[in-house]
């Protein structure tokens, strides 16, 4: 692990330090553009004399006579100054080629548009809890190197006004909800976003609180949010940086103490033969892992009933400070190699094809199920395996490329005791308690056992489809789905983002997880494996926006379980905007 993380380091040293290529916006991006205009200097003037003459002149040193004919621009290519029109703009940020992802699905905050400094006040719910909330917040968005950079900042501040359990009403009326500052991560929490460039270009740095990351191509690590878990606040770090010869992505899902990280390394081979040729330069291989160092093994019943309620055998063990399942821990690492290249490279048109092989490797126990030890624990080591090979076709279109569209469709094959993206948006509360559904004490019911404690010699087969489309700045639609002809693995999520139309900004997605059968996705009624977030915020005048907002995230209720939670909150933010982002 020290050596692969030694190796991402390596590899984003020498992308900042000036790989060839560095100076490229893009990978694919044309030559640097010119200036606004080209002014011709003025001819000098010549005194009044009588007509000399007639001679041949001499051609212009710019119109040298020529056998070859003229070689007309790469399609797509940036013009020269002198092939440029005086005083036409030269091609804007907005016409390069949009690669990343096209919509934040799974993102949990909204970022104002614009440069603002004020505080958001209402009243939240959470669980069977009711809090006065104060929040005050400063963001900050400009450009830095022709690249975005985005600062939001935020100090969440919850107090209790009434708890509907008769046992508790208004006896902790006023009282500060610890929950949101008893541990070191909650701390970090006051940074909701720093972000710097884009993630696909050269240098990309996202430090947030909200969103869900995504490593390679997800085999591994696919949109994972860590804060899906009502009780714990993390701030999520991504570092990527690349070149013509290679790179690194790199992932923690808490910057003050991380358990689970990821990297992946790439290198490309055939960029050392020819740089231009788009089919060399963009075929890679690469290597990548992704570990949970703390991953529950064995869940901890309250057998000494620390919550004094009498249950013992029927419940989980919660730590009474942090509020956190108390479990037996050990590792879960996923690991593999991949391979791409792109097939069509195009200023509109963007096809790569790759091809993943992974496997995740734990140790499960070998004593009685039935009388489960907590204390030298045997485990016996399992490694499954699977493959995929997947296809990603991306298309900007429209005049200035306004729109994007992106379609991934991938084919897996692996075994019964292996889960692809085992890092995925409901890992947080999964790891604890793999069946949402189920409402009884299983010490054994982590993810980890649930998942690679399956049956080994059966083969899964299985696909993923996912379709994306983005219209300029305003609009943003995504959907997915991922099934399988064995495993209760089956997903969908849709997903609709509204960055800024008009005074309005929404958010909304719904993940369907852990469907047993296909057509179990589309079923009308709620799971308790669905997840859905929907955020609005409204600007009814330059100081007074109304936000308003419908989550179903999870939170230990009062049976010591994870408890599928259905928030409906609403506030209203103070404040004013400023600088150059303040006049919109």
């Amino acid at each position: 692990m020290r050596a692969l993380w030694a190796s991402t380091a390596y590899c984003l040293a020498l992308a900042l330090a000036g790989w060839p290529g560095y100076a490229l916006a893009e990978e694919d991006d044309p030559a640097p553009p010119p200036p606004d205009f080209v002014q011709e200097a003025p001819a000098p003037k010549r005194a009044a004399v009588p007509p000399p003459i007639p001679v041949p002149l001499p051609a212009p040193a710019t119109a040298v006579a020529s056998d070859k004919p003229a070689v007309p621009p790469k399609t797509g290519a940036v013009p020269s100054a002198a092939a440029n029109p005086v005083g036409k703009a030269p091609p804007k940020r907005s016409d390069r080629f949009i690669e990343g992802e096209l919509a934040n699905v799974g993102a949990m905050g909204l970022v104002p548009w614009q440069n603002r400094v004020g505080a958001v006040l209402g009243v939240e719910r959470i669980g069977d809890q009711y809090f006065g909330a104060l929040t005050p917040e400063f963001n900050w968005s400009s450009t830095l190197a022709d690249r975005p950079i985005t600062m939001s900042l935020g100090v969440p501040i919850r107090l209790e006004l009434y708890d509907s359990r008769p046992d508790k009403a208004w006896s902790r009326l006023g009282k500060l909800r610890m929950d949101d500052w008893n541990e070191p991560s909650d701390f970090a929490q006051v940074i909701r976003q720093l972000q710097y460039g884009g993630k696909e270009e050269h240098f990309y740095l996202d430090v947030n609180a909200f969103k869900a990351s995504t490593l390679g191509h997800g085999t591994q690590l696919r949109r994972y949010n860590p804060n899906v878990n009502l009780n714990t606040r993390r701030v999520s770090a991504q570092l990527d940086g690349f070149g013509d010869f290679g790179g690194a992505e790199t992932f923690l899902n808490d910057v003050t103490a991380p358990n689970v990280m990821g990297a992946l390394v790439f290198f490309k081979p055939l960029s050392f033969i020819d740089r231009k040729n788009y089919l060399l330069r963009s075929f890679s291989l690469g290597a990548s892992a992704v570990a949970d160092l703390d991953a529950p093994l064995r869940n901890r019943l309250d057998l000494a009933d620390v919550d004094d309620d009498g249950r013992r055998l029927r419940e989980y063990e919660i730590n009474q400070k942090s509020f956190q399942p108390v479990y037996l821990s050990t590792q879960v690492v996923a690991y593999g190699a991949d391979a791409e290249i792109k097939l069509v490279d195009t200023p509109a048109v963007d096809w790569k094809t790759y091809v993943d092989a992974s496997w995740l490797v734990s140790g499960l126990p070998t004593d009685n199920p039935d009388a489960p030890g907590f204390v030298h624990v045997p485990t016996r080591e399992v490694r499954p395996g699977g493959a995929t090979w997947g296809h990603l076709l991306r298309l900007n279109l429209g005049e200035h490329r306004r729109h994007a569209l992106r379609f991934r469709a991938e084919a897996r094959l692996y075994d019964g005791n292996y889960l692809p993206g085992y890092f995925d948006v409901l890992y947080e509360v999964q790891r604890v308690q793999y069946r949402l559904d189920q409402r009884w004490a299983d010490p054994n019911g982590t993810k980890l056992q649930q998942v690679l404690g399956r049956p080994a010699d059966q083969t899964v087969r299985g696909g993923y489809l996912e379709a994306s489309w983005k219209a300029g700045d305003w609009f943003a639609f995504a959907v997915g789905l991922e099934v399988n002809d064995q495993t209760p693995d089956n997903h969908l999520f849709v997903h609709m983002e509204v960055p800024r139309w008009e005074n309005l900004q929404l958010l909304a997605t719904l993940h369907r997880r852990n469907a047993i059968q296909a057509a179990d996705l589309v079923v009308w009624n709620s799971t308790a494996s669905d997840l859905l977030l929907v955020k609005a915020r409204y600007r009814l005048a330059e100081w007074l926006h109304i936000n308003a907002e419908a989550l179903t995230p999870y939170g230990i209720g009062p049976d010591s379980f994870f408890k599928h939670v259905v928030d409906f909150n609403m506030n209203v933010e103070l404040g004013f905007s400023y600088g150059r982002g303040g006049a919109q």
